[in-house]
């Protein structure tokens, strides 16, 4: 354990001399939200387990009430649907909001696989292979792999009225406009959160407000998270 977490530093401290960090942030916050895209025979004890932290376990209900609506039949939860996954936003080495997960890796792993299937694109192959030191082409069974997931906290210069944040990796059939309608926001709103991406390019991740346990948008409480000018919602993919 004392390896791993060395190594995963190591990586934080080059990450900070050789790729450029757009800021910095002091603290995180209690909670973020992952957009996870369920794939057809993915059981929810699978899931529970890809997206183990101190809020969600395998043996928490607590999937339940982030998600108005959660069918499941014998443990599986219909396909091509997306639920909402609580996670600890964490500040990171002082240079990014993320949370690192913990994948035990199984025989014939790739960092394809983990990021794309298992984590259905909310980290990336370059985030797995900056944050591990496996070789790509042998990763061996049951290696403990740092999954580093991207959040975000806010922006209180764009709105103080929302302070929870969704982590959602754009598929193919998104857009901003259906984004938008699903989340009842104004699409100026999403993109001032998200400047310059084009919600239509069916790859990476953007940032925007969900809802909390109550089915509410949180709103933005102070705190001292950031680092003056600061932005949010910092990601660190190449």
């Amino acid at each position: 354990m004392k390896l791993k977490n060395g190594l995963l530093l190591f990586f934080l401290f080059v990450e900070c001399v050789f790729f450029k960090v757009d800021s910095k942030c002091v603290k995180g916050c209690d909670i973020a939200l992952a957009s996870y895209y369920v794939m057809p025979l993915v059981e929810l004890p699978t899931i529970k387990n890809y997206m183990q932290s101190k809020i969600v376990t395998n043996s928490s209900d607590v999937l339940n009430r982030y998600n108005k609506v959660l069918v499941t039949i014998h443990g599986n939860i219909f396909s091509y649907f997306r639920i909402n996954i609580p996670f600890p936003c964490e500040c990171i080495g002082g240079e990014f909001l993320g949370h690192v997960f913990e994948y035990t890796t199984k025989k014939g792993d790739t960092y394809d696989l983990i990021a794309n299937d298992y984590y259905v694109s909310l980290t990336s192959v370059e985030l797995l292979k900056k944050f591990n030191s496996y070789d790509p082409n042998h990763i061996p069974a049951k290696a403990k792999v740092n999954v580093t997931v991207n959040c975000s906290c806010g922006n209180n210069q764009i709105s103080k009225d929302y302070g929870l944040f969704i982590t959602y990796p754009l598929r193919s059939t998104d857009s901003l406009e259906k984004i938008a309608n699903e989340a009842k926001l104004d699409e100026g709103l999403i993109q001032n959160f998200n400047p310059d991406v084009n919600f239509s390019r069916g790859s990476g991740i953007v940032f925007f407000p969900g809802r909390d346990k109550n089915g509410e948008y949180a709103p933005l409480y102070p705190r001292t998270g950031f680092a003056k000018g600061a932005a949010v919602g910092i990601s660190i993919a190449g």
